[in-house]
């Protein structure tokens, strides 16, 4: 019984630990509170059989990180999977290799993930701000054009741009953080 008291709450202190990290990990990627919670708590429910990994071992939270992102990005995926991805008639899946042109480099794993994460970053933003990111990025459209044909202004077209690339820019950290984390 004392054995099983102390287990309990060894694992309770891992909990305790690691859980605000990863529940804010795993926020900033789904951006649903709700699923970034039930997430986290598949994270420990699942750890918790596997008494042989955290008990005693000094790298838990690289495992628990990596759980969490493959549970995470599993939960993408099945919502992503739900979601057309061709959005007002563009299909964003060619922009997105092109960003990714040296894929052959890339662990097919690792690409895919990266693939997902920025498609659903585009299909996560308004429908205005996809389509001034599509004529712009995918179609070539200045600026100037672009406002012409949306009857916005200009600073308008500029403030959409520079948003919809702030959101990627993010992704891509998110991206360089998986992959140096594929590389150790």
């Amino acid at each position: 019984e004392s054995n099983l008291k102390t287990m309990f709450n060894d694992f309770e202190e891992i909990f305790r630990r690691y859980n605000p990290a990863v529940l804010r990990f795993v926020m900033s990627l789904v951006k649903s509170r709700h699923d970034a919670e039930d997430i986290a708590q598949e994270v420990f429910s699942a750890l918790w059989p596997k008494r042989d990994i955290w008990m005693d071992n000094p790298d838990i939270d690289r495992y628990i990180y990596r759980t969490a992102r493959y549970m995470t990005i599993d939960h993408l995926r099945q919502k992503s999977l739900k979601s057309t991805f061709s959005i007002d008639g563009v299909a964003y899946s060619d922009y997105i290799d092109s960003l990714m042109d040296d894929s052959d480099a890339l662990d097919p794993l690792i690409y895919n993930e990266a693939v997902l994460l920025l498609r659903m970053t585009l299909d996560a933003m308004p429908p205005k701000r996809r389509q001034i990111f599509s004529m712009s990025r995918i179609d070539g459209m200045c600026n100037k054009e672009i406002a012409e044909m949306t009857g916005l202004s200009v600073r308008t077209v500029e403030s959409h741009l520079y948003t919809a690339i702030a959101e990627l820019k993010k992704v891509f950290k998110i991206l360089i953080l998986i992959l140096s984390v594929n590389i150790i």
